[in-house]
């Protein structure tokens, strides 16, 4: 037994020398064209011609991508100043450049990692437990016999870029591991789409406006969406070129966005934070058209920026709590003169504005608390929905529909109106009352309770549901989050 361990031993320490070895640059040969180097050990030389043919088809979109990307973000520090000086944000510029410069760097290693390729034989890469490639990361599985494949762009160097390349492996008998799939692992780790473009400035300027300049209301989502569009569009713009047709497809209404014209409701929009983003909940033609509506209102009043409108309105609005619609309508309001809510409304459904105009989100309220107290869960909750499409703001429709949905078993949606309501109460107060009492909207009170830090009354809520339901899974987790707060709390861990 013990000469069989040793042979093992032996074996295994071979096996990982000679991993070791064709990890290595050295014994290599290589084979380039059109952009595109793939090294790999001598005897795979037929495997080596299929793999540059496939990665000059398969990875040159996405690696034009990002090559755009590197070159709308060569200056970090100048597109850095001419964002945050557009927001009146120069408080956020080094920050700022800091991010522009990570988006740089990530798109510059995938350039580098793609257009490096190297073949390395499966034996070898389970008995190294897969591949540190830089950038690219391989796990293998011997439970599955797989390798799982990702990306690690954090704190991505020039030692970490000189290292990138992207593995392929042999197995034995000169197979392609995965052939067929190779297309499509490249292209979910690439990407493709030429949206990828415009999403680094928008996502960055949607981070300056939210977390650092702290306007992030519920349903401004509007404002959110419209100005960091508008701004993206300026950046696109002045890059010239390619980049100025990117920003019109992107962000400019077309076809499809005309064809749910009629639903967009700037009003009622809520932030990501606060979105289920689960089918049904979400219409993914409807966000992209209210982002578009959104940043053709806000084009509407900024135009040409003159006289710095936009950086003179958020220097009214950023750092204050208390930010919702009204706010942002008075701060353009004194800066402009001119009356935003009128623009804002003609992207509101008509129907809805309407409702506004006559009190139907009170009518449809007390309809639906008749519907519940039939036990109609379903037309009570279409009842509410339409309620705070007309007012989004009306907390006593929210948790009342929060409660419903539990009954209804849609306990996800459940709580995200319950985390809406407690951000909005973090601002203002608002009285409400539940339609009648029951176990579920006990429960709806707790996580409202807990939300707001009023753990001693989010016990008191909880005590009937499990007095009713012992086995109620989100009572006791419920309660296992409020031990760990005032364990937290008492500088236990």
């Amino acid at each position: 037994m013990r000469q069989l361990f040793r042979h093992v031993f032996i074996l295994v320490a071979i096996l990982a020398a000679a991993a070791s070895a064709s990890l290595a640059d050295d014994n290599l040969a290589e084979l380039s064209a059109e952009g595109f180097t793939v090294r790999y050990p001598p005897a795979f030389e037929t495997q080596a011609k299929t793999i540059l043919k496939m990665a000059a088809q398969h990875f040159r979109p996405g690696i034009e991508v990002h090559r755009q990307i590197v070159q709308l973000l060569s200056n970090p520090s100048e597109l850095a100043a001419y964002i945050t000086d557009l927001l009146g944000a120069e408080e956020t510029q080094e920050a700022t450049r800091i991010r522009l410069t990570a988006y740089k760097q990530k798109s510059e290693a995938l350039v580098h990692a793609f257009s490096n390729i190297r073949i390395i034989p499966a034996a070898d890469a389970v008995v190294t437990g897969g591949v540190d490639a830089g950038v690219i990361q391989v796990r293998y599985s011997h439970d599955s016999d797989e390798f799982s494949i990702g990306l690690q762009l954090e704190n991505v160097d020039e030692e970490v870029l000189k290292r990138s390349f992207f593995p392929v492996f042999v197995n034995a008998d000169g197979r392609i591991r995965s052939e067929k799939n190779l297309p499509e692992t490249a292209l979910n780790l690439l990407g493709s789409s030429k949206a990828m473009i415009p999403a680094v400035i928008h996502e960055t300027v949607s981070w300056i406006i939210s977390e650092k300049l702290n306007l992030y209301h519920p349903f401004t989502r509007w404002f959110l969406e419209g100005v960091t569009g508008w701004v993206t569009v300026r950046v696109l713009n002045r890059a010239g070129g390619e980049y100025q047709k990117i920003a019109a497809e992107v962000y400019t209404p077309g076809a499809a966005a005309k064809k749910v014209r009629d639903k967009v409701n700037l009003l009622a929009w809520p932030q990501s934070a606060f979105q289920n983003k689960r089918p049904p909940y979400i219409d993914p033609e409807l966000e992209v058209a209210q982002t578009q509506y959104a940043v053709e209102a806000v084009t509407k009043l900024l135009g040409g920026n003159r006289n710095r409108t936009l950086a003179r309105i958020i220097g009214e609005l950023k750092h204050r709590p208390d930010v919702d619609t009204e706010a942002i309508c008075a701060a353009i309001n004194k800066i402009t003169g001119i009356d935003f809510k009128k623009t804002l409304l003609t992207y509101v459904p008509e129907d809805i504005v309407r409702a506004m105009n006559t009190g139907e989100a009170r009518k449809l309220i007390s309809q639906a608390e008749k519907l519940a107290q039939e036990r109609k869960w379903v037309e009570a909750i279409a009842k509410l929905r339409r309620a705070l499409q007309i007012d989004p703001y009306d907390i006593n429709a929210r948790l009342n529909l929060a409660w419903l949905e539990r009954e209804n078993s849609e306990n996800l949606d459940s709580e995200i109106q319950i985390f809406t309501a407690a951000r909005l109460f973090k601002e203002k107060t608002y009285s409400f009352r539940l339609f009648a009492p029951s176990v579920e909207g006990n429960y709806v009170l707790a996580r409202l309770a807990i939300l707001l830090g009023n753990l001693d009354y989010a016990k008191k809520f909880l005590e009937p549901v499990l007095a009713a339901n012992p086995n109620h899974k989100d009572a006791k987790r419920a309660l296992e989050e409020i031990r760990r707060i005032e364990a937290s709390a008492r500088g236990e861990r």
